[in-house]
């Protein structure tokens, strides 16, 4: 999947729209590691994971905020984007 855009600011705006939808629906958001060395990024409710992006090897993982946020359009959480 391929970021609309300049990468750093369709980063940047997708990451907002997910804090936002999550903090409408009261989601968790739940990172696997320290900050610029993250494994894994886990959305929960209510400690039940909907949806979780983990590194496949070694390396810091690369979130694609603009799939979670279209898999949160998928399951029906909308809105969130100011």
């Amino acid at each position: 999947m391929q970021l609309e855009g300049n990468a750093a600011s369709a980063k940047k705006r997708f990451y907002n729209r997910v804090r936002r939808t999550c903090l409408l629906h009261n989601i968790d958001i739940e990172y696997d590691g320290v900050p610029k060395m993250y494994a894994g990024v886990e959305l929960k409710i209510d400690g039940d994971i909907i949806y979780g992006q983990y590194a496949d090897d070694c390396k810091p993982l690369n979130i694609n905020w603009q799939s979670i946020h279209e898999c949160l359009l998928e399951f029906g959480f909308t809105g969130g984007v100011k």
